[in-house]
Protein backbone atom coordinates (compact mmCIF):
# COMPACT_ATOMS: atom_id res chain seq x y z
CA UNK A 1 0.00 0.00 0.00
CA UNK A 2 1.16 3.45 -1.27
CA UNK A 3 2.14 5.97 1.18
CA UNK A 4 -0.31 8.71 2.01
CA UNK A 5 2.24 11.54 2.76
CA UNK A 6 3.07 13.96 0.35
CA UNK A 7 7.06 13.17 -0.76
CA UNK A 8 8.22 16.93 1.17
CA UNK A 9 6.92 14.87 4.03
CA UNK A 10 8.51 11.72 3.54
CA UNK A 11 11.87 13.55 2.56
CA UNK A 12 11.40 15.52 5.92
CA UNK A 13 11.05 12.94 7.72
CA UNK A 14 13.80 10.70 6.81
CA UNK A 15 16.03 14.24 6.68
CA UNK A 16 15.47 14.83 10.52
CA UNK A 17 16.64 11.32 11.05
CA UNK A 18 19.69 12.71 9.83
CA UNK A 19 20.07 11.36 6.02
CA UNK A 20 21.26 13.85 3.73
CA UNK A 21 18.81 15.63 1.24
CA UNK A 22 19.93 13.19 -1.72
CA UNK A 23 19.49 10.08 0.26
CA UNK A 24 16.33 11.51 2.26
CA UNK A 25 14.20 12.00 -1.59
CA UNK A 26 15.87 8.33 -2.90
CA UNK A 27 14.51 6.74 0.05
CA UNK A 28 11.03 8.94 0.17
CA UNK A 29 10.78 8.35 -3.75
CA UNK A 30 10.82 4.89 -3.75
CA UNK A 31 8.26 4.93 -0.89
CA UNK A 32 10.38 3.00 1.47
CA UNK A 33 9.77 3.21 5.50
CA UNK A 34 12.53 2.71 7.97
CA UNK A 35 10.97 -1.18 8.79
CA UNK A 36 11.14 -1.61 5.09
CA UNK A 37 15.10 -0.57 5.28
CA UNK A 38 16.10 -3.49 7.34
CA UNK A 39 15.32 -5.89 4.19
CA UNK A 40 18.04 -4.43 1.99
CA UNK A 41 20.66 -6.54 3.82
CA UNK A 42 23.51 -5.56 1.52
CA UNK A 43 24.69 -2.36 -0.18
CA UNK A 44 24.51 -3.91 -3.75
CA UNK A 45 20.73 -4.08 -2.71
CA UNK A 46 20.56 -0.35 -1.57
CA UNK A 47 21.99 0.61 -5.35
CA UNK A 48 19.08 -1.13 -6.84
CA UNK A 49 17.07 1.37 -5.94
CA UNK A 50 16.28 3.93 -8.37
CA UNK A 51 18.58 6.70 -8.85
CA UNK A 52 20.77 5.17 -5.77
CA UNK A 53 24.37 5.67 -6.46
CA UNK A 54 27.09 4.17 -4.63
CA UNK A 55 27.99 6.92 -2.14
CA UNK A 56 24.33 7.55 -1.26
CA UNK A 57 24.01 3.81 -0.72
CA UNK A 58 26.90 3.61 1.58
CA UNK A 59 25.27 6.58 3.38
CA UNK A 60 21.88 4.85 3.95
CA UNK A 61 23.77 1.68 4.81
CA UNK A 62 25.56 3.56 7.08
CA UNK A 63 22.60 5.08 8.54
CA UNK A 64 21.35 1.50 8.83
CA UNK A 65 24.13 0.16 10.93
CA UNK A 66 24.38 2.95 13.38
CA UNK A 67 21.01 3.59 14.18
CA UNK A 68 19.92 0.20 16.24
CA UNK A 69 17.61 0.75 18.76
CA UNK A 70 19.03 1.62 21.69
CA UNK A 71 19.38 -0.39 25.18
CA UNK A 72 18.62 1.59 28.22
CA UNK A 73 19.16 0.06 31.76
CA UNK A 74 15.89 -0.74 33.24
CA UNK A 75 16.21 -1.21 37.16
CA UNK A 76 14.08 -4.11 38.79
CA UNK A 77 12.83 -1.76 41.24
CA UNK A 78 11.19 0.00 38.36
CA UNK A 79 9.30 -2.73 37.26
CA UNK A 80 7.76 -3.40 40.65
CA UNK A 81 4.50 -1.79 40.71
CA UNK A 82 3.83 0.31 44.02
Amino acid sequence: MPNSQPLTQRIDDWKQRGLSTRASYVLAKADISETQLAAYHDIEALIKIKNCGSHTAQEIWNFMTNSKPEVKEVKFENLIPN
